[in-house]
């Protein structure tokens, strides 16, 4: 399970169009890109315009194409995708 901690920043000016956005996909009316789950979150920052999610990614390439649209639209202003690794793969990096 290819596990991603996604930080999302959004514009606060477009904050309710994000709400309403990530409202949609969490309830299934819009959902994820083919390939993702949510299996942590979403949290929202408090101390920036940002939500926070682990979700499961098959293939993050997949994801592209909705967030470059996102970004060209002015709501979302950027997004850091991070790998998760178990800690127990520390082992074989770090004996």
């Amino acid at each position: 399970m290819p596990l991603y901690l996604d930080e999302i920043y959004w514009n606060p000016d477009r904050t309710g169009e994000v709400k309403a956005m990530f409202k949609g996909v969490l309830d299934g009316t819009t959902g994820f890109p083919e390939g993702v789950s949510l299996v942590g979150g979403p949290w929202a920052s408090n101390e920036e315009p940002k939500i926070v999610l682990v979700l499961d990614i098959q293939d993050h390439a997949k994801t592209f194409e909705t967030f470059q649209g996102l970004v060209a639209k002015g709501v979302i202003a950027k997004r850091r995708l991070t790998p998760i690794v178990d800690w127990a793969s520390m082992d074989g990096v770090a004996g």
